[in-house]
């Protein structure tokens, strides 16, 4: 589980979403249980929230509808069972309704410059331009147009895409592809942004600097059996 950059996202995401000090309590609580048990669903009662955060038994059930409104988990009640928690990594950086507050303002800015514009380019006011300046302009406007559309032809990779470039580097190995896998819905949930916020520019070159440390996690947990058996020297 990818702790650290899901807490990274998260900050870059409440600071347009302003959930709140008990919301952020709270889903940071549920990264940490989810990160113990490195899944990303668990389960954990409402009482158990309230003494463990310091709110009240009422305050757990709106603040962890905020949550699931907001995009972060979905959650689902068992009579009688502890609350079961799916933590989301594909919502996005953006806070659904948040720019919607600032849209008249801006249409009122717009049609301000519009009249201000209309005042200052009157016809008698403008250089006359000559019909070789306009042919040259006309000329121009088609590769700036083949510019613009050459840099939305760049797409992010399929699974299928990305799992057969991962298969093609040196330090491949079959036990990589759950991690593989995780890396991939992370950053595809991260609109192909790194922990930092920056667009990834090149997913193969990132996959590639990324695969020696998926490569070099921490084996299984060594038990008494893994370890050899020593001899004590006989005494003289």
């Amino acid at each position: 589980m990818y702790y650290a950059e899901l807490i990274q996202k998260f900050w870059s995401f409440n600071e347009r979403a302003k959930a709140g000090s008990t919301a952020v309590a709270m889903y940071l609580y549920l990264l940490k249980l989810g990160n113990d048990a490195q899944r990303y669903d668990v389960a954990v009662s409402d009482v158990s929230l309230s003494k463990i955060l310091g709110i009240t038994k009422k305050t757990v059930k709106p603040t962890k509808e905020k949550l699931r409104n907001l995009g972060l988990i979905r959650y689902e009640n068992k009579a009688g069972f502890p609350c079961n928690y799916q933590i989301l990594l594909d919502y996005p950086l953006e806070v659904r309704g948040f720019e919607n507050v600032s849209k008249p303002k801006i249409k009122n800015d717009i049609a301000v410059q519009k009249t201000e514009t209309t005042k200052k380019s009157k016809p008698d006011d403008e250089p006359h331009k000559s019909i070789p300046e306009i042919a040259k302009q006309k000329e121009e406007t088609p590769q700036n147009n083949t510019s613009k559309s050459s840099v939305k032809t760049v797409e992010n990779p399929t699974f299928e895409e990305f799992m057969a470039f991962a298969k093609t580097l040196d330090g491949y190995e079959n036990s990589l592809d759950s991690d593989i896998k995780e890396k991939y819905d992370l950053w595809a949930g991260n609109n192909w942004k790194n922990n930092l916020g920056r667009p990834i520019t090149s997913w193969k070159s990132s996959l590639k600097s990324i695969l020696p440390y998926l490569k070099s996690k921490p084996d299984e947990e060594i038990s008494l059996e893994s370890l050899p058996n020593i001899k004590r020297p006989l005494s003289k």
